[in-house]
């Protein structure tokens, strides 16, 4: 999976919502992997709305956020316990920079 930064996410959803209403070129594509498979999910209503509150606190698409956690959670499992520190000190470091920010 390729990382991209909550700053680039943000620059990628403010270019989309500024060229909305233009006709996408053909070499169009989105920043990372390319997805091919759709995973549906069911919810309660409650749910789906608890989902879509959160996403919208962190200013992300519910999508894209049920897909991180998907993805953190493969990933989480398969790693060796030094890399799973290793990961947690930088997320840490992340999240402890855009708090002073």
């Amino acid at each position: 999976m390729t990382d991209v930064s909550d700053q680039d996410l943000r620059a990628y959803r403010d270019e989309a919502e500024r060229t909305r209403d233009e006709v996408l070129s053909s070499d169009a594509a989105r920043p990372g992997q390319q997805r091919a498979k759709v995973l549906s999910v069911r919810l309660t209503a409650e749910e789906f709305d608890a989902l879509n509150r959160f996403a919208h606190a962190v200013e992300v698409p519910a999508s894209a956020l049920v897909r991180g956690w998907i993805l953190e959670q493969l990933r989480d499992s398969s790693e060796s316990p030094i890399r799973t520190v290793e990961r947690i000190a930088h997320e840490l470091e992340q999240l402890r920079r855009q708090l002073a920010a």
